[in-house]
């Protein structure tokens, strides 16, 4: 008798009664928030004994879609449908293709659940999102923090363990159960061109605090994290999204550095860490060979040295670093050799099929033992069923489509934004005490930015200043410097939004032409602080980590003196300043007094 049949028909009839009660094809899960069986102790192993090879292999995979444009009004699409149904995915990422607002999120999420759980082998998604805060947001209309290193500037950690708790409680009501986040690379190079405000700070101990921290609030809002990019992103020069980066320091300095934050994070009970598609010599000598791919760096060093035993999840496998040069296919497959858990591959099903034949291949052929499959498996469906108690993956399956609409953006969590955001400011140099600025002093002003200059513009506006707007590339050339110079002069007061401008000179050229008009010029940091570097001392800087909506608001409030200035640098300023420097002012005087 066939009983692993006949289990899985029973299991199937089950569902589909399940299924059959509820009143549409979005389940409304008010009136059954658990449409499982209850998970106990021996569901992972009865699981694991009955999935086929296909199903084991799917569920290593976390997946994106492209939404269908044409089709239901969530976005639920063929692609999805393939990749669920067919190849048995055990997660998906949202991005902003998907997105539209925390109602359709929602209902998304939960079309995407009711197929995993009517479909072989009936176990629910890991549903992931890189909601980290500042300009890395998926979610429209969901409360927007500023960035990490904005948190940092406030030197608290509460602030990351409140901002995550948010949201936390925001993702898990549209049916996230998992953000790729916190980030803990240490960022410690000025010309890092894809962490920067994405991390804490350059003080290891300050970023494992914060990151901790994260983590604690995260899973109180009920959800699972991801840390990256481990083993550290932070001293890089290279995009691991174009190339494949090297960090060549030696092993004494990245326990001191680059894996502080993690070995703090597996303590504080980090559910997953995403591994990061850079060589590190000192972990892995073989050339070219990124941690993703990399045995002693997967098994060796975070399994068997640092004691992980969550689940590992590469980055996406169509990044530069991979594609270009090993295939996502055969990276795939080197990536679960090397010890990874799950494969994530974020956006074109070409190769979301080719990954996957691959391993299956691979297994088949015995390059992959069926016991290193199973040891994968297992900590997913732990991951699912164990993690946050009774609040599991695999307990609370569905969203809340109305509960979303209430809970998401909500002018409660605004305030939280916008409190964070006043903290984070940060004045580095003021000499000539320039600040405030108030419009019965200085009322013609004239703002000049490459980034969000008519947003920064419309905040000045609404303060009384009467504002001149001019957009600039990121290196102004010659003819733009120079009509930025001849508006100044016309001008009470300028502001220049600078951001790059350590990668692009120009703009410090721009600043210090503005200094010669003599009017008054005051510079706003609108990513990271490093660009203070390139202006003359005297020229009053104002580190923002951002320009999202909260970022921009506190510091048109920071110009004006609406708010205190308690903000403090988390990253040094090579030959200016060190960390923890600036100024702190609780009241303002008119300037120059």
């Amino acid at each position: 008798m066939n009983t692993g049949r006949i289990g899985r028909w029973s299991i199937t009839v089950l569902v589909l009664l399940v299924l059959l009660c509820l009143p549409s094809a979005v389940p409304n899960p008010l009136n059954n928030r658990n449409p499982l069986p209850e998970v106990d102790a021996t569901w992972v192993n009865r699981m694991l004994a009955r999935m086929s090879l296909d199903e084991k292999v799917g569920q290593m995979f976390m997946v994106g879609f492209q939404s269908n444009r044409w089709g239901t009004s969530t976005g639920f699409s063929a692609h999805a449908r393939e990749l669920i149904r067919r190849h048995h995915v055990g997660g998906v990422i949202l991005f902003s293709r998907n997105i539209q607002n925390p109602r359709q999120v929602g209902e998304l999420t939960n079309q995407l659940q009711q197929l995993a759980v009517a479909s072989e082998p009936h176990v629910p998604l890991l549903i992931a999102v890189d909601q980290e805060g500042g300009d890395i947001t998926r979610v429209d209309g969901a409360t927007v923090f500023p960035s990490n290193m904005a948190q940092g500037a406030t030197v608290d950690p509460d602030t990351a363990y409140t901002s995550a708790k948010t949201v936390g409680r925001e993702l898990r009501a549209m049916g996230i159960n998992l953000n790729l986040a916190p980030v803990l690379d240490v960022n410690n190079n000025p010309v890092n061109p894809v962490i920067g405000v994405r991390s804490f700070g350059e003080n290891p101990r300050m970023v494992a605090a914060m990151g901790t921290s994260a983590i604690r609030g995260y899973h109180e809002g009920e959800v699972l994290t991801a840390v990256k990019h481990f083993p550290g992103h932070g001293d890089t020069h290279v995009d691991s999204h174009v190339g494949l980066p090297s960090v060549t320091h030696d092993r004494k300095r990245l326990d001191a550095v680059e894996l502080v934050p993690f070995r703090e994070a597996i303590r504080g009970g980090a559910d997953m860490i995403m591994t990061a598609h850079i060589t590190f010599p000192a972990i892995d000598p073989a050339p070219g060979t990124p941690v993703t791919l990399s045995r002693r760096a997967l098994t060796g060093l975070l399994r068997e040295e640092l004691g992980f035993q969550g689940v590992i999840i590469t980055d996406d496998m169509e990044m530069g670093a991979i594609a270009k040069q090993f295939g996502t296919p055969q990276a795939a497959v080197r990536a679960i050799q090397a010890g990874a858990d799950m494969v994530l591959v974020a956006h074109s099903l070409s190769a979301q099929r080719s990954a996957i034949a691959a391993v299956k291949q691979a297994v088949q052929s015995g390059k992959i033992s069926k016991e290193r499959i199973d040891e994968s498996v297992r900590r997913i469906l732990r991951l699912k069923a164990e993690r946050l108690g009774k609040h599991a993956v695999a307990k609370q399956v569905y969203a809340y489509p109305d509960e979303a609409e209430r809970m998401v953006g909500t002018p409660q969590a605004a305030r939280q934004a916008e409190a964070v955001a006043a903290r984070a400011v940060t004045l580095v140099q003021d000499p000539d005490r320039r600040l405030p600025l108030r419009p019965e002093w200085l009322p013609r002003v004239l703002v000049v930015s490459p980034e969000k200059p008519v947003a920064l513009s419309r905040r000045l506006s609404d303060q009384g200043f009467r504002v001149e707007t001019l957009g600039i590339d990121a290196d102004p050339p010659v003819a733009e410097r120079q009509r930025a110079v001849e508006k100044a002069r016309v001008a009470d007061a300028v502001i220049v939004g600078l951001t790059g401008a350590v990668l692009h000179p120009q703009q410090g050229a721009l600043v210090r032409q503005l200094e010669e008009t003599g009017k008054p010029v005051v510079a706003l940091g609108l990513n990271t602080p490093y660009d203070v570097a390139v202006l003359l001392r005297n020229t009053t800087y104002l580190a923002l980590y951002g320009s999202n909506t909260v970022s921009l608001d506190a510091g048109v409030k920071a110009l004006t003196g609406r708010i205190p200035l308690r903000g403090r640098l988390p990253v040094s300023i090579p030959g200016r300043y060190p960390v923890g420097a600036g100024i702190h002012i609780d009241r303002m005087a008119r300037p120059g007094r």
